[in-house]
């Protein structure tokens, strides 16, 4: 079956919160092999083998440092799709290659000038990366950074391969909880992923609601670029003087997760959200990994669209 991504996809990356809502490409299709013995039995999902690639480049931008994110197939894929609700328990075992990028608006090479993403017609032109000037056909969209695709890959071998496993992303509803000991002193209590520094970084040690730090700490971003940092004492100057479009300075609460960090998602035959929680480990960027708070925790949310079976 294939789906693709719908706007509103987001991750929230890392245990600081300066990479939580970060959006996912849309018009990202993608392909299950599923082998269905009846009817309204679930259908079993294998097929892909190691190294596949898995959805478009990734661009993310946070605290001032832009990646690329490139998914691979780490194992075949597994576990079940229900045809007619749509429930879905997919066993997804990724790669992540990290790649730095010199632009904080550009973290990805760009596929410039196609109009009609995965219809196999490459009527695109890559724009920087390993593969600058070659035709290629656009893969995912961000509304913030533009059009990917694998035709368009970064330059080099990038700053670490992370295993990625969200198993399942499915539209049950995901959770993961604290286990050892944070691996820093400093009240909040323990954290879920080897190795992550602080369980938040809530001057509470807390996460109230699960969503936003209260008492602090409270970022500065452009209001219509919010990839981007800026000096709150500064307001409009700081942005949009710099970066035309980018508007006003504004404060933003630091996002933090939750003692248990959960998601839900949805069934639908047509129109279903798929959610995963995971551990994401360290890239060998210490900047990268000391703002986005890397060993840590990491939320997917998915609304896809069904397209064909």
């Amino acid at each position: 079956m294939r789906y693709r991504i719908l706007p509103g996809a987001r991750v929230d990356l890392g245990w600081t919160g300066i990479a939580h809502a970060q959006a996912w490409p849309a018009d990202q299709v993608l392909a299950f092999p599923v082998t269905c013995p009846e009817e309204d039995a679930p259908c079993a999902v294998a097929g892909g083998a190691a190294g596949d690639p898995f959805g478009a480049p990734i661009p993310l931008a946070a605290g001032g440092i832009p990646a690329c994110i490139v998914n691979r197939l780490r194992a075949p894929l597994g576990g079940s799709l229900e045809r007619a609700t749509g429930c879905a328990a997919i066993e997804l075992r990724l790669t992540a290659r990290v790649h730095l990028a010199e632009s904080v608006a550009r973290p990805c090479p760009v596929c410039a000038g196609d109009g009609a993403p995965n219809d196999g017609r490459r009527e695109g032109r890559c724009e920087g990366g390993a593969h600058a000037g070659a035709a290629c056909d656009a893969q995912g969209r961000s509304a913030a950074f533009g059009a990917t695709s694998h035709d368009c890959p970064p330059r080099g071998d990038g700053i670490g391969d992370l295993p990625i496993d969200l198993t399942p992303l499915g539209t049950g509803t995901a959770r993961l909880a604290g286990g050892p000991a944070c691996a820093a002193t400093r009240p909040g209590g323990a954290c879920p992923c080897a190795g992550q520094m602080h369980r938040t970084a809530c001057v509470s040690g807390t996460c109230p609601d699960g969503e936003r730090c209260d008492g602090g700490p409270v970022d500065g971003v452009c209001e219509g670029q919010p990839f981007r940092e800026c000096r709150l004492e500064a307001a409009a100057a700081d942005c949009e003087t710099r970066h035309p479009g980018a508007g006003r300075c504004i404060a933003r609460p630091r996002p933090c997760f939750a003692a248990t960090i959960a998601a839900t998602g949805t069934c639908s035959p047509t129109r279903p959200t798929w959610v995963a929680t995971f551990c994401a480990g360290a890239t060998r960027a210490t900047a990268l990994n000391a703002s986005t708070g890397l060993p840590g925790p990491g939320r997917l949310v998915l609304p896809v669209e069904r397209v064909s079976e």
